[in-house]
Formats: structure tokens, sequence, C-alpha cells
């Protein structure tokens, strides 16, 4: 199997055209990014340190078209995705379908939408001024920082504070506001 350098040297131009800055590496399906942790700080680095810089990024070889279906190991078939995109990418033996899917995805989109789930799934649809107001405060997180847990992720491992783990909390902190008036 390629290493990621090598599967980002292929992709250089698609990529270039595609506007992804070759030094802050992200998702090339959801765009989803690690702030600085994973960027050339560097305005002057070199080609090759770009290059090498791929290979500790947190992200998966995905294949275009799977194995299952006669894909290659080779870099014109391995697309660099994060966790849940690779997760969720279609399985095709149509290139131009997957590269489509790719191209829909959008990592902050993604994300408002969970979050609009979990105020759903809470009944806090009537509260979304108050939750964006909430959020702003330091006054709401230390309040409810005692109830944030961390959750070990059951599918790709590691830990993580879920998005529905800070929903509850809100809606907790907002039920015990309103009995308190």
């Amino acid at each position: 199997m390629p290493s990621k350098a090598k599967i980002f040297e292929h992709w250089m131009n698609w990529l270039h055209k595609n506007c992804f800055d070759w030094a802050e590496p992200s998702c090339w399906s959801c765009r989803k990014y690690w702030g600085d942790k994973y960027d050339i700080k560097n305005p002057r680095a070199s080609r090759k340190e770009i290059i090498r810089n791929w290979n500790r990024v947190p992200l998966q070889r995905c294949h275009i078209i799977p194995r299952q279906f006669g894909g290659s190991d080779e870099v014109e078939n391995l697309f660099l995705m994060c966790a849940e995109c690779h997760d969720k990418a279609p399985n095709t033996k149509s290139r131009e379908a997957f590269l489509q899917w790719t191209s829909k995805q959008n990592h902050s989109k993604n994300f408002y939408e969970l979050v609009m789930k979990e105020i759903r799934n809470y009944e806090l649809q009537d509260k979304i001024k108050l939750i964006n107001d909430l959020i702003k405060t330091k006054k709401l997180w230390n309040l409810i920082e005692d109830d944030l847990g961390i959750h070990v992720n059951q599918s790709r491992g590691g830990i993580e504070i879920t998005v529905s783990t800070v929903i509850a909390a809100i809606a907790e902190y907002i039920r015990n506001e309103e009995e308190n008036l």
C-alpha cells in the first residue's frame, strides 16, 4: 500500500485545482481540518517537506473503486479521507460517482446537521437563540463541565466528547434554570 505522502504527491495537481492548501492538510472529501496541528509553518518549506508531512496526518487511505470490484492499491485509486467520510463513502464501481459524492461533503455542514439533530432530540428547537447565547459564555461551560463525559468511540477507536453529550448537558442546564425561575 503506498504511503499517504505518495498518494498526496499523485493528487497534487487535482488538489491545487480544487483549492486545497498543501501545507494545511485536511480531508479531501469534507475538508475536516485539525487546526494548525499538522500545518507546515515554514513558508519556505520545500516540496519534499510538504509531501512528507502528509504521512503524519490522521487521514485514511480510501479506495475509489473498492477491491471487491477490482480496485487496485495504486495511487490513482486511493483518496485520503477522514474516518467519518471513509465510513460513509460509496462502494461503487464508478470513479465518477465516488468523486461526485466527495465533492458534495462538507464537514461544517455535517457538524451543523448533527448538532441540529441532537437539539431536536432534546426538543430544544425553540431555544436555539438561548443555546447560542449560552455557548458564548464561560458560565455555561463552567457549570456543565462536570456533566461532560468522555466517550470511547467504538467504530474508530479513540476518545471524544460527543455532540449528544454537550447538548444533553445544555438541555439539563436549561431545564434547571427554568425550574428555578
